[in-house]
C-alpha cells in the first residue's frame, strides 16, 4: 500500500544575503533531510511542491535546476522512495525534468479559497467607474499606465490603488519612466495618486522592493505580515461598485515564458468582472487558450493586446477604457461573457479537485496534509525561514 508525503521543495533564496551557488547546496541539504524523515516514516511516494514561482523561476537556470532535481531523485531512491513527483504552481511546462510533474495553479486556488464563501458580485452596467489595482509601481503597466489615466483626467471615473516607489532603485526607475514630468509635476502626481484600500500591502511592501544587496531586511520575515496571509483578497465591494477592471498583470522576472496569469486575472473571472488587459501579449493569449472570454471584441481598438510596444499598448488601453465607460450597447453580451468566465473558472477548480483526489486516494497522502499546502489563503505555509544552523 502506498504512503505519500508532500514536501515543500521551494526553499526561497534571499537575494540580498545568499549567492545562488551557496543556496543551491543548502536547499539540497534541507530537502534531502525531509526525504530522510519521510522514508523513516515509511513513505514510498514523495510529492515535491513549487507552488509560488513554480517552473517560471527554474527555467532561467534550467541546467542547474534539472541537476538539482536529479540529485534529489537519486537521494530519494537510495532511501527507498519508489515514486517522486513535482507540482508546479506557476508555469505549466518544463523540458527535461527527470521525474513526472503536475500543474496546479496556486493563484487560482488562492482566489477560489478567498471568495468561495462570499456573495459574488454581478455585472452591473449602471456603474460608471473602472477599477485599477496596481501593486509594485516600477512597471510600465503600473506607474506608466497610471500616469496616462492621470494625464487624461480619468481618475474621477476610477477606483484604484497606487503605491509610490519606496526604495532608491525603484524611485530612480519610476522617475525615469515619467521623465516627461518636471520634478514638481512628478511629486504632485505621486501625492495625487497614492491610494490603498485596506493598508495590508503596506505591511509587506518593504520585502518586495528592489535593493542593491545592501539592506538588513531578511526576506523570509515577510511571513509575519498581514498581506502575505491573504494577498489575493480584496473586499468584493470594489468589484460590485465598478464597471470593469484594468488588469495590470505581473511579469516573469526570470525568463521569457509568459504563459501564466496571477491573481489579478483570476479574480476578475471568479468575481464576474469584465476587464481590459494590461500585460504581456503572451499572457493574454494564454487566457484565451484556456477558454476565457477576454472582451476585446467590444472595444474600438480590439487588437490592442497584440501591439509589440508597451507604451503603444498602454495608450490603446486608455482609449479603450474611455470608450467602455461611455458605451453601453454591449452590456448584455458582456454580462453573458462574465458568466461564462465564472463557469470556466469553476471547471478549472474541478480539475484541481481531481488532482488532489488522486493524491489522497492513490498516493495515500493525508487530507489534512493536502489541505495545509493546497487550500491556503496566502503564502504563510509556503514561505519558510531558513534554519539557524
Amino acid at each position: 500500500m502506498n504512503k505519500g508525503r508532500v514536501i515543500n521543495f521551494e526553499w526561497m533564496r534571499d537575494y540580498n544575503h545568499w549567492s545562488a551557488e551557496d543556496f543551491n547546496v543548502l536547499r539540497t541539504k534541507l530537502i534531502n533531510k525531509e526525504i530522510d524523515q519521510a522514508a523513516a516514516d515509511g513513505c514510498n511516494i514523495i510529492v515535491g511542491i513549487y507552488l509560488l514561482d513554480g517552473f517560471l523561476h527554474p527555467k532561467a537556470g534550467l541546467a542547474d535546476f534539472l541537476q538539482h532535481i536529479s540529485d534529489i531523485k537519486d537521494h530519494a531512491t537510495s532511501k527507498g522512495i519508489e515514486q517522486m513527483y513535482i507540482v508546479s504552481g506557476q508555469g505549466e511546462t518544463i523540458e527535461g525534468l527527470p521525474v513526472p510533474f503536475f500543474f496546479f495553479d496556486y493563484n487560482v486556488r488562492m482566489i477560489y479559497n478567498s471568495y468561495k464563501n462570499t456573495q459574488h458580485p454581478y455585472y452591473n452596467p449602471d456603474n460608471n467607474k473602472f477599477l485599477f489595482l496596481t501593486g509594485m509601481p516600477n512597471r510600465e503597466n503600473r506607474i506608466g499606465l497610471m500616469s496616462k489615466f492621470y494625464d487624461a483626467g480619468m481618475l474621477d471615473k476610477a477606483e484604484w490603488t497606487f503605491f509610490p516607489p519606496w526604495t532608491e532603485l525603484d524611485k530612480e526607475w519610476c522617475r525615469n519612466c515619467l521623465s516627461h514630468y518636471t520634478d514638481e509635476q512628478y511629486n504632485k502626481f505621486l501625492i495625487d495618486c497614492k491610494r490603498s484600500f485596506d493598508g495590508r500591502f503596506e505591511t509587506a511592501k518593504d520585502f518586495y522592493g528592489s535593493y542593491n544587496q545592501d539592506t538588513d531586511i531578511v526576506w523570509h520575515d515577510v511571513i509575519d505580515t498581514d498581506w502575505v496571509k491573504a494577498p489575493a483578497h480584496i473586499d468584493t465591494s470594489v468589484f460590485t461598485n465598478t464597471l470593469f477592471s484594468i488588469v495590470s498583470e505581473g511579469p516573469n522576472y526570470w525568463d521569457d515564458d509568459n504563459a501564466f496569469a496571477t491573481e489579478k486575472s483570476w479574480r476578475c473571472f471568479y468575481l464576474k468582472h469584465p476587464f481590459i488587459f494590461a500585460g504581456h501579449p503572451d499572457q493574454f493569449q494564454y487566457l484565451k487558450d484556456l477558454g476565457y472570454r477576454t472582451f476585446e471584441k467590444y472595444l474600438p481598438i480590439p487588437d490592442y493586446h497584440k501591439l509589440p510596444n508597451e507604451n503603444d499598448r498602454n495608450n490603446a488601453i486608455v482609449e479603450n477604457a474611455k470608450y467602455l465607460l461611455e458605451h453601453r450597447e454591449h452590456d448584455d453580451d458582456i454580462r453573458l461573457d462574465t458568466e461564462e468566465n465564472y463557469l470556466q473558472f469553476l471547471k478549472h477548480v474541478v480539475t484541481q479537485d481531481n488532482l488532489l483526489g488522486k493524491f489522497k486516494d492513490e498516493f495515500n497522502i493525508p487530507k489534512e496534509e493536502l489541505d495545509y499546502y493546497f487550500e491556503g489563503l496566502g503564502y504563510t505555509q509556503l514561505i519558510r525561514r531558513l534554519p539557524n544552523d
